[in-house]
């Protein structure tokens, strides 16, 4: 299930004027352009005409977009870059938690970028040792850092484990449903991964790193996500 907030630019289309702003003149001159001998005290009322349009420029900037976060993106370059390699870049941390991503943003984003796209898949590594309480207050703090970001947010869910690990998929299935609901109050995506890469010989034998097969599949999700975003 996706859940993505964002804004789509503007295509070419047809916009009525704002009265608000002052009409241009759509034919002859100005009353700026006439001198007193050629104003007249009085003008006769001339028949109603359309609105005037105007038309909105065709250009599209092209976004940047950065996908940050731990081990479980090493792999999966090739296919997200892909489409557009100049301005799509990957960037892991391995062992990364919640806040090493929030350290780490400020030399990812630049002033100069118009509207970045930022996935942020993170938060599995701390779901072993750490209490959800914790997590979700390191999440609550990169949030407070990416609200004046300028760029459009989207947050992966935490990958549950294969095997026996009760303990830990309790946590991650806790810190996900709160993720979601966070998410949506502060309007950043949500981009929910389930539970397809706990079927067989989508893991590793350790049950917690992707298989080859697995990386692949996650890679490809990941840019599909990337491209309706950016739609």
């Amino acid at each position: 299930m996706i859940d993505i907030c964002h804004v789509k630019e503007t295509s070419p289309s047809h916009v009525p004027l704002c009265n608000r702003y002052q009409a241009l003149a759509v034919e002859g001159h100005s009353s700026e352009d006439m001198d007193d001998s050629q104003a007249t005290p009085e003008v006769a009322p001339r028949p109603k005409r359309p609105m005037p349009w105007v038309m909105t420029s065709p250009t599209k900037k092209k976004r940047r977009v950065i996908v940050v976060g731990d081990s479980l993106l090493k792999g999966t370059e090739g296919l997200i870059c892909r489409a557009d390699p100049p301005l799509r870049e990957v960037c892991c941390l391995p062992r990364a938690r919640v806040k090493d991503i929030a350290r780490k943003l400020p030399s990812l984003v630049q002033p100069s970028d118009y509207y970045p796209l930022l996935l942020l898949h993170v938060g599995g590594n701390e779901a072993e040792t750490r209490t959800t309480k914790a997590i979700k207050r390191d999440f609550r703090l990169l949030g407070q850092s990416l609200k004046d970001s300028g760029a459009q947010v989207i947050f992966s869910s935490l990958l549950p484990v294969e095997g026996s690990n009760g303990g830990r998929n309790r946590r991650t299935q806790s810190i996900n449903a709160w993720l979601r609901g966070w998410c949506q109050c502060h309007n950043f995506g949500f981009f929910d991964n389930g539970t397809a890469y706990t079927a067989p010989g989508l893991m590793n034998p350790d049950g917690i790193h992707l298989s080859q097969r697995g990386k692949r599949i996650f890679a490809q999700e990941l840019a599909g996500l990337i491209d309706r975003a950016l739609s």
